[in-house]
């Protein structure tokens, strides 16, 4: 693949991520170019302080930059002004693409374009056969460039949260039928995965898709999530002959925000929302008061009201996009 990329002067234009003289650069960058929308496993790798001086040692010593050091670089006057972040996943041939980012200063002269055509030719010589990314829902000039390189929309996902102290009650609506949500049998994990991956496209799960074992609790996984401060439950909806129907799963692990999931089949989709979300919040409330994310279909207005009475708020919607190399 020919790469065609703006005119520069020697020791220019692209390169690959050198971890020992980039990442503070980098960081720098992502930190002007997204602000408040820059995530770290949740702050951790920029700290609290973000105005402070960043220290070289700090970053090559800290774990969480390993996030940051495969991909590519765009330099112009001296300084590092355009990033592309390269991850692989579990998936020997699935990689995703992060943090695309061009200084202000400096776009509009195609600098994203060569180091998403980089990315390409990389994955390509590694035998790669799908690229993923995420971009915001209204970035619509970046969503124009990812289609004119072949990527595709998968759909879209909102990421919602909330304050545990903050949720409200949700009562069933008039005339609403009672539905029996109860805890998800030990043997049924199976049909709870089924379930999950009928409702969203395993595409639409980042970074990784949904394990096939994702709802399964033996003993030794109990044990295990217990000694490291985690905890999963699931509760579900039943219909004609026992078939799951509806679930949502809550885990919560310290230092983290509790994560819920719902989950409703099409066939009874508004029926089933409500109890189960009004489960999930008198769960949480039991619980250590941490804040609650969920992340969600944009598409399924009916979870998306709900979510909103119970006092989430929308934090981002992305647009979820594949290019398949296989072809």
């Amino acid at each position: 693949m020919v790469i065609t990329v703006p005119d520069t002067r020697a020791n220019e234009g692209l390169r690959p991520i050198d971890m020992a003289r980039d990442v503070p650069q980098i960081v720098e960058l992502l930190k002007l170019v997204f602000g408040e929308a820059l995530e770290f496993d949740e702050g951790q790798l920029l700290g609290d302080d973000v105005g402070a001086p960043i220290s070289t040692l700090f970053y090559r010593l800290n774990p969480a930059t390993s996030r940051l050091t495969n991909g590519f670089v765009w330099l112009a006057e001296g300084r590092i002004v355009g990033n592309v972040t390269l991850l692989s996943t579990k998936a020997w041939d699935r990689y995703l693409v992060a943090n695309v980012a061009v200084h202000p200063t400096y776009r509009r002269r195609g600098i994203a374009r060569a180091m998403m055509q980089a990315v390409t030719s990389h994955v390509r010589t590694r035998g790669g056969r799908a690229i993923l990314l995420q971009v915001v829902k209204d970035n619509f000039s970046a969503i124009d460039l990812y289609d004119s390189l072949g990527y595709v929309r998968v759909g879209d996902m909102t990421t919602w949260y909330s304050a545990a102290s903050r949720l409200r009650r949700l009562e069933p609506a008039d005339n609403d039928p009672a539905i029996d949500v109860r805890p998800l049998p030990g043997n049924r994990w199976r049909d709870a995965y089924a379930l999950d991956t009928a409702c969203v496209p395993a595409d639409l799960n980042w970074p990784e898709p949904l394990r096939a074992d994702a709802y399964r609790q033996t003993l030794w996984q109990r044990f295990g999530d217990m000694m490291n401060s985690r905890a999963l439950e699931t509760w579900v909806a039943t219909g004609a002959g026992e078939r799951l129907t509806g679930l949502m799963s809550l885990s919560s692990q310290w230092g983290r925000s509790h994560w819920v999931v719902l989950r409703v089949h099409p066939d009874y989709a508004g029926l089933l929302e409500r109890p189960l979300l009004a489960k999930a919040i008198r769960r949480l409330q039991q619980l250590p008061r941490r804040n609650v994310r969920i992340d969600h279909p944009d598409e399924d207005i009916a979870t998306n009201t709900l979510l909103a009475e119970a006092n989430f708020a929308a934090q981002r919607t992305l647009t979820h996009m594949r290019l398949d190399l296989s072809r």
